[in-house]
């Protein structure tokens, strides 16, 4: 969806912020939004990941992208339930999100997750994949995510 986002004829014919993240000085902007190049549309989602370190990052999912990184957030949930926190240092990820599996989405700019720490301080981690640039989201978890996704799939929906 970032290829086609950036031709030139391009445009947006809706959009609709649909979501925050904002911790200490991570900021995450989800909006949902419908582009047109006039042979043909995409929806999707655009995530603008921002600090104070100055470090910034645009990732767009299509809708695919948008239901394969909802799923994956319900994973890394539901792998803390049963196993708890990930610890001091460590972090747990999702299949969706390892560099090491062949998928075919792994030579695309998307979104990673890592849910890092132990109770009480544990921390979202987003950041873009080939970017080196982390966004840490402290006391937000995966579910806080996850709900923003399906909010912005709802409206996109409608248009």
């Amino acid at each position: 969806m970032e290829a086609f986002a950036k031709e030139p004829s391009v445009r947006v014919v809706w959009s609709g912020e649909i979501g925050r993240l904002e911790r200490g000085a991570a900021k995450a902007v989800i909006t949902a939004l419908v582009l047109d190049g006039g042979a043909r549309q995409m929806r999707g989602v655009m995530i603008e990941l921002s600090s104070a370190a100055a470090a910034t990052d645009r990732i767009y999912l299509d809708e695919e992208a948008t239901e394969r990184t909802r799923a994956a957030m319900v994973e890394i949930t539901d792998a803390v339930a049963r196993s708890g926190s990930p610890g001091g240092s460590g972090c747990m990820g999702a299949r969706e999100f390892w560099p090491l599996y062949d998928w075919p989405w792994n030579k695309f700019h998307e979104l990673n997750v890592d849910f890092c720490g132990a109770e009480p301080n544990t921390a979202l981690v987003l950041y873009g994949r080939g970017k080196a640039a982390a966004f840490t989201f402290p006391r937000k978890n995966p579910t806080d995510l996850a709900a923003i996704l399906v909010a912005a799939t709802e409206q996109l929906k409608q248009h």
